[in-house]
């Protein structure tokens, strides 16, 4: 009885700082996105970092005014019109000072609220002197919410695959 108190009691706590941390990097993240703003998108990572994106394209090495740049082409562009809606599935530290994020993004025209997921992003995020940064991002498109087949073929269904996603 008492150890579920305790247990009860640790898991309404607040998130611990370096937790905090984390939320924010994801939270500027998307308003960097929602603003169309390449510079406060491109914030929250280290100065030089690793970036895959959706389609396997691999940016070893990136600097964060490249990311930037890049990231402004497409909001000035293609994503003009597109938001995304973040949300942090799971964060485990690794070390005290590295941490493995995996962030659900669900992108959409304005104006729709996205109903699945559209792509998971799984971070390695490292904190030196005391400020975390994104050393390394990989975006993958999750394309089993926009085929049938691909859905069908799922080891489990995709909203328990998923759940993080729907948990409110």
């Amino acid at each position: 009885m008492l150890s579920t108190a305790i247990t009860a009691s640790a898991l309404a706590q607040p998130a611990n700082a370096d937790e905090q941390a984390i939320q924010k990097i994801v939270s500027t993240m998307e308003t960097g996105w929602v603003e169309k703003k390449g510079d406060v998108f491109a914030s929250v990572f280290a100065d030089v970092h690793d970036y895959i994106v959706w389609n396997g394209y691999y940016f070893p090495n990136m600097n964060r005014q490249g990311n930037a740049a890049a990231h402004q082409g497409l909001f000035n562009g293609v994503y003009r019109n597109y938001d995304v809606k973040f949300k942090i599935d799971k964060v485990r530290f690794l070390r005290n000072d590295l941490a493995l994020v995996h962030v659900y993004g669900g992108g959409y025209e304005k104006g729709k609220t996205p109903e699945h997921p559209t792509v998971l992003m799984t971070m390695i995020i490292e904190k030196k002197d005391g400020d975390w940064k994104v050393i390394s991002f990989h975006n993958m498109d999750l394309e089993a919410f926009e085929n049938k087949e691909i859905a069908d073929r799922s080891p489990m269904p995709l909203n328990v695959m998923y759940a993080g996603w729907y948990k409110k």
